[in-house]
């Protein structure tokens, strides 16, 4: 606690609101290894403990996936859960995925039933882990028509994790090397 200073304000840095328009996501199955931001220690820099600098680490031929969200439908919310004496993060993450191609219906559908790490970049191009070992992100998308007159046709992506606290990852971004969209390679996670 000896380390705790107090924090100024923005002193003419950006601080633009939001989310880019994808999110990555990678099944809990397919890492070898899912790298952890340090605990706290009063030695270490200030904001060391909020910071995954390790890259993760995948079995051979996976990586993270990207996920189109419609820009300006996603947020991303982290709010305090449980007692005294026994508080945690919960992260909630709502952004829209838009029409109805077979492929999108079929990896929402199976993606509901997979544990898995998201990361969600900022316009900064900071990444926010949501996930974790042990502490999965779980997406529960939920389809929508909309109306003739207006609304939108597409999948509503909720995503959830608990956490014990918000974290910035760092590490190199590895994307699936067959990783496509509509037959063409995704763009890379950065």
């Amino acid at each position: 606690m000896s380390k705790l200073q107090s924090l100024g304000g923005l002193n003419g840095e950006d601080n633009t609101p939001g989310l880019l328009n994808y999110v990555l996501w990678a099944a809990t199955d397919w890492f070898e290894t899912i790298a952890k931001a340090p605990k706290y220690s009063a030695a270490a820099p200030a904001g060391t403990s909020a910071i995954i600098a390790t890259a993760h680490a995948f079995k051979p031929g996976f990586g993270f996936i990207r996920i189109y969200l419609t820009l300006d439908s996603s947020e991303l919310k982290g709010a305090v859960v449980g007692e005294r004496d026994g508080r945690g993060q919960k992260l909630d993450l709502e952004g829209f995925h838009p029409g109805n191609r077979p492929e999108a219906l079929e990896f929402f559908n199976i993606v509901k039933n997979i544990d898995g790490i998201m990361l969600v970049p900022d316009p900064e191009y900071n990444y926010i882990q949501v996930g974790a070992d042990g502490l999965p992100v779980e997406l529960a998308p939920a389809y929508g028509s909309g109306k003739i007159s207006g609304g939108r046709k597409g999948i509503t992506v909720k995503a959830e994790c608990y956490a014990t606290g918000i974290k910035i990852y760092k590490g190199d971004v590895l994307m699936k090397p067959d990783n496509s969209v509509n037959g063409a390679q995704a763009p890379s996670g950065t």
